[in-house]
């Protein structure tokens, strides 16, 4: 039994379906414990966070297609691996939600010198990535 094949246009759709409620759900997530839209260090974050995103997202529906639509159907199979991936999930949430409320409550204060080279180091793993994926599929970049 094959898997039925998106459409460019049902693949585009869902694609930027995932990438607005991945927005949404970050802003929520950062801006709700925080209290406050006055949280440069957060909007800093989601815009190094989705502007990489969204460019590699453009350049698969583009030239790759069919990895894109493979990595949005990607569900773990064994029960292990999806222990796994539920108990990540809950320490990726904590991830997300203790800085907003560290900036609610003034738990610590963290240099923006320190933000800053937090922010280069993901964009580094972005870089990371990009190699990494160049080199198994053998992409153009």
């Amino acid at each position: 039994m094959t898997a039925t094949r998106l459409s460019p246009r049902q693949l585009r759709k869902r694609v930027v379906g995932r990438l607005l409620a991945g927005m949404f759900v970050l802003v929520a997530m950062f801006f709700l414990p925080a209290g406050t839209l006055f949280y440069w260090e957060a909007w800093v974050f989601m815009v190094i966070l989705f502007i990489p995103m969204s460019v590699f997202v453009v350049y698969l529906l583009r030239y790759n297609p069919a990895l894109l639509e493979r990595r949005l159907k990607m569900r773990e199979r064994e029960p292990h691996q999806r222990r796994i991936v539920a108990v990540s999930t809950v320490i990726l949430l904590a991830t997300f939600l203790l800085p907003g409320f560290d900036k609610r409550f003034g738990w610590s204060s963290v240099p923006v010198w320190l933000v800053i080279a937090a922010d280069v180091v993901i964009l580094l793993g972005y870089l990371l990535f990009v190699l990494t994926l160049r080199a198994c599929l053998k992409i153009r970049v």
